[in-house]
Order: structure tokens, then sequence, then C-alpha cells
């Protein structure tokens, strides 16, 4: 009996995806409605009508904020799990790794603020 409810519950689940799978594909084209309406072609964008044009240049240093913001983002999910296993081994080589990581970033950060990248001018 055993044997044969593990025979049939691999091929119902494999039998359940593809019906779900076939019911979410067609059920959408069965309810979907098919006029074209007058604003069909327009970009829709949130609902508000669009003023303007679409290439607006940035700044760089927008940029250059977020790829600071990124670097720390990083550093903070590299330090975590560094902080979490230091007990556990028995060498400082970790602790070096880190505080070269950590001094190569503060080296970053200093060229950063000497070129005013965090300056909102």
């Amino acid at each position: 009996m055993m044997e044969e409810i593990q025979r049939i519950v691999p091929f119902s689940f494999g039998l359940g995806t593809l019906l779900f799978g076939a019911i979410m594909v067609t059920l959408p084209l069965l309810l979907s409605p098919r006029g074209k309406g007058r604003f069909r072609d327009e970009t829709y964008e949130s609902g508000e009508p669009i003023i303007g044009e679409a290439w607006v240049q940035f700044r760089g240093y927008y940029y250059m904020y977020a790829l600071i913001f990124v670097a720390f983002d990083v550093e903070t999910a590299f330090i975590v799990p560094c902080v979490t296993v230091l007990r556990s081994y028995g060498s400082w080589l970790p602790v070096i790794e880190v505080a070269v990581f950590l001094i190569v970033l503060s080296l970053s950060l200093v060229y950063a603020l000497k070129k005013k990248v965090l300056h909102w001018t």
C-alpha cells in the first residue's frame, strides 16, 4: 500500500503542476478584454499623463553617490559574517583581512570626500 502511494504522489504533483500552469496561462486569455481602446498605443506611467520627454540627464554625482552607498552596503554584508565567525578561528588572519578591507574602504571614502562627491550641489 505504501509503495503505491510513493509511486502515485510524484505523478499527482507533476500533473497538478501542469494543470495549474495551464489554467494560469489560459484564464487571462479567456477573461481579458479584446477591444482596442483609444489609448492602447500610449505609454502608461502609473495612471498619470506623460509630461515632457523621457530623455532627462542626471548629473554624474548621483551615480557616484549610489556607488558609494553600494560599497558600504557590501561592507556591512561582508563584515557581519566575518565578525560572527572570528571566535571559531584560532588565528589572526581573518582579523587582518577585515582590517585591510576596512582600510581600503576608508581610503575610498576619503577620496570621495576629497572629490566632493557626497555634496548635493
